[in-house]
Formats: C-alpha cells, sequence, structure tokens
C-alpha cells in the first residue's frame, strides 16, 4: 500500500498494547517484502531482511543471499514465514554481537535516532529506541546501536528505520522523545496487540 499514516494512528486502528516503526518498502525497492505468506519483493542485493515465523521466531537473511524468487519463496514457505521486512543491519545474531563495517542505507556511522527490535528467547521480545535530544546525547552510529542492544541479553536483534521514525507507541502515543516533537507519518508499524476486551485490562 502506499497508504502513510503515523505509528500511533496505525497502532490504535490494530488494538496495539505496544508497536515500533517498520521498515522502508515504499519508499525503497531493496529487500526482500513478504505478507500473508507472500512474496511481493525479492531484491535482497544490498541490505538484510527479517522474517517472522508462525511460531514466532526471528530468521534472517543476508544481502546477497536467497538472490532468486524461487529460492525465496521456498525459505518462506519451509519456515513457516508469515512476513518479512527490509532495513538492517543484522546487530545480533545466536547470540554474538555482529560489527557492521558498511551498509549501502541508514547512514551508520552518523549518529541518528535509531530503533530496533529483538528477540531475547521463545516468544519474548525487546524493542528499543535511541532517540535525539535536545542535549548532545543520546543518539548512536550502528555499531553502537549493536552494543547496547546486545548488553540486554538478546540472541537476535535487527535494525528498523531510524531518525524521526525510530519510535516507540504504548497507550496510545509515543512513549520515547521523537526527533523534532512530532511524528512523521510511516509506512507500517511491528505491533503486540491483545484479544483481551479493555474494560478486562487494568490500567
Amino acid at each position: 500500500s502506499s497508504v502513510q499514516l503515523y505509528a500511533s494512528e496505525m497502532a490504535a486502528a490494530s488494538n496495539a498494547v505496544i508497536a515500533i516503526n517498520g521498515d522502508f518498502y515504499n519508499f525503497r525497492n531493496l529487500g526482500i517484502t513478504a505478507y500473508q505468506r507472500k512474496l511481493y519483493r525479492n531484491n535482497p542485493a544490498t541490505v538484510d531482511s527479517c522474517f517472522f515465523t508462525a511460531e514466532g521466531d526471528m530468521l534472517f537473511s543476508r544481502a546477497g543471499e536467497l538472490m532468486k524468487a524461487g529460492e525465496t519463496e521456498k525459505f518462506i514457505k519451509d519456515n513457516n514465514v508469515v512476513f518479512a521486512i527490509a532495513f538492517g543491519p543484522v546487530l545480533v545474531d545466536k547470540g554474538e554481537l555482529q560489527y557492521c563495517a558498511s551498509y549501502p542505507i541508514g547512514e551508520i556511522d552518523m549518529e541518528y535516532s535509531r530503533s530496533c527490535i529483538a528477540q531475547k528467547d521463545t516468544l519474548h521480545y525487546f524493542l528499543m529506541t535511541i532517540n535525539h535530544t535536545d542535549d548532545a546525547r543520546p543518539r548512536a552510529n550502528i555499531n553502537e546501536l549493536a552494543r547496547f542492544v546486545h548488553s540486554k541479553d538478546v540472541i537476535k536483534a535487527y535494525t528498523l528505520d531510524g531518525g524521526q521514525t525510530a519510535e516507540i507507541v504504548m497507550m496510545g502515543g509515543p512513549v520515547n522523545k521523537v526527533d523534532f516533537g512530532n511524528e512523521r507519518a510511516v509506512s507500517d508499524i511491528l505491533y503486540f496487540a491483545t484479544a483481551i476486551p479493555s474494560q478486562e485490562v487494568s490500567p
């Protein structure tokens, strides 16, 4: 879809308990885009992709892997992948800190607001942003982001879009300081929802 909304709007429409901004699929024709087990884009030559399985696992393919659409479709089917996102790079894999020397997007050596999603265990996730403030810190380059999230004892972590897009939404609005003081319209979010009726949820 070409529709762009604020993360808080998408979170409210999805009954999200917590949400984080997603990738850039509507802005750049890069990486692997899959949704509801269907492959929509297969252009993995330059960026890492992150897959989410029906069992809740995070899987990675590195730039240059799964180059043929047939390979990617088989990977999606064999691993019961529900959707994939493209930004990156991978920050932590199998509990090991990953170092990134170069990457075509995200201006990795510059200090910007950053965001990522990580997995700590089965169905146990970790969302993190490092945001610009009116003071000199906190901001981070990509390898600082990797060190920070690795210090939280995660087994996998993957970079999401950053800058003004780096946002976590909870209880109806951003819980972090968003750059420039206002949300930016984005293409998608990653969110966690509940089927528990709101009247049964304690504040």
